[in-house]
């Protein structure tokens, strides 16, 4: 394969990881705003969402991250999306969902001989109560914004991450209340890396949640992506970068 036709099949493969991610948020979802964005390091990458409409009443929200880069993580994330579309039996229930997919890499781990690992948070919101069941695999906590707070709170804990070994995933419950935001991101905003080695890390990220918590998620979302981009500088992106904002009106 010449060069040409390896950078063209990789150009085509951008775009069709593209596709598979949500063009907008679903705006079914009465008194909730949810705003998302992504960007892969490489032409490909492993990170991923997903907003699901499951019934009238219900949407589950999906964020992953596949350990690693490339063709790989990108093939890995696309089997993952496809699961998660096509398992409809499970979809409203966060811990069959999580199990299901953890299966789904230890036995590819096993038919492969070698290990496929990602994080992942699983969340199912029923629309009109706000309350929301989750579950996070390995996974950096979702952080939690109340309208008058003074910063942010880790939502949860979390389990080991997939497909390294069977366990029985943990889910917790939280019932959003007017004016409560909740924040989902991948490892690649919180490790960002400046010219001089130095991580955007933790502080940064709250200190910019905290300076636009009355701002809409969207308006949320493009000022993070803005102040990791003024952080980074010069430096070149060493991960993909991806946040989810959920809004509670």
């Amino acid at each position: 394969m010449t060069h040409d036709e390896t950078n063209y099949d990789l150009e085509l493969a951008a775009q069709l990881q593209a596709a598979m991610l949500p063009e907008s948020c679903p705006a079914e979802c009465e008194h909730h705003r949810m705003a998302a964005r992504n960007r892969m390091c490489g032409e490909v990458g492993g990170d991923f969402y997903d907003f699901i409409v499951l019934n009238d009443d219900q949407v589950a929200l999906v964020l992953g991250d596949v350990v690693g880069h490339g063709v790989q993580a990108a093939l890995v994330m696309a089997m993952i999306k496809g699961f998660l579309h096509a398992n409809h039996a499970n979809r409203h229930r966060p811990t069959k969902m999580v199990a299901s997919i953890n299966d789904l890499l230890c036995h590819l781990g096993d038919r492969t001989g070698s290990v496929t690992i990602c994080s992942l948070i699983y969340a199912v919101l029923d629309i009109p109560s706000g309350s929301c069941f989750l579950c996070n695999a390995g996974h950096a906590p979702p952080l939690l914004i109340e309208p008058k707070s003074f910063g942010a709170v880790h939502l949860s804990q979390h389990d080991i991450l997939l497909g390294i070994e069977p366990f029985e995933p943990t889910e917790i419950c939280h019932t959003f209340q007017p004016g409560e935001r909740m924040v989902l991101f991948t490892d690649g905003i919180p490790d960002a890396v400046d010219p001089a080695g130095e991580f955007f890390n933790s502080t940064r990220l709250n200190t910019v949640l905290m300076e636009y918590q009355h701002a809409s998620a969207d308006e949320c979302a493009d000022a993070v992506i803005r102040a990791v981009d003024d952080f980074r500088g010069t430096a070149d992106p060493t991960d993909d970068e991806t946040i989810l904002i959920l809004d509670r009106l």
